[in-house]
């Protein structure tokens, strides 16, 4: 039984990448990876509100169900994002509350 994985992962596109549309093979690809694993709570991916960033981050839950595809756009451990500084691209609607403490959720939650 593999442990459980705490990291928070952040996969950065260039612009050409994302004028080729990577981004959305990307969040395709999640999703797909997502879906398989019966929406787990804990899985999801995100952007950046930078709009000028081109930043996906995965949560612990969803780089338990998608390390190789993580690891296919070179993606890298991180910091744990600040919630307000996301949006959701791929998860569940509790997503604030399975993802992230109380705490910060109920903190952003006019976010």
């Amino acid at each position: 039984m593999r442990a459980a994985v705490t990291a928070w992962y952040r996969v950065t596109l260039s612009n050409s990448e994302v004028v080729a549309r990577r981004h959305m093979e990307l969040q395709k690809a999640f999703e797909k990876l997502f879906l398989a694993n019966q929406w787990p709570k804990q899985a999801a991916m995100f952007a950046n509100v930078d709009s000028l960033a081109h930043h996906f981050y995965f949560s612990p839950g969803a780089v338990e169900i998608a390390s190789d595809l993580i690891s296919r756009y070179s993606g890298t451990e991180c910091a744990k994002p600040e919630v307000t500084d996301l949006v959701l691209l791929v998860g569940n609607p509790g997503w604030k509350e399975a993802i992230f403490s109380a705490d910060e959720a109920q903190a952003n939650e006019g976010a």
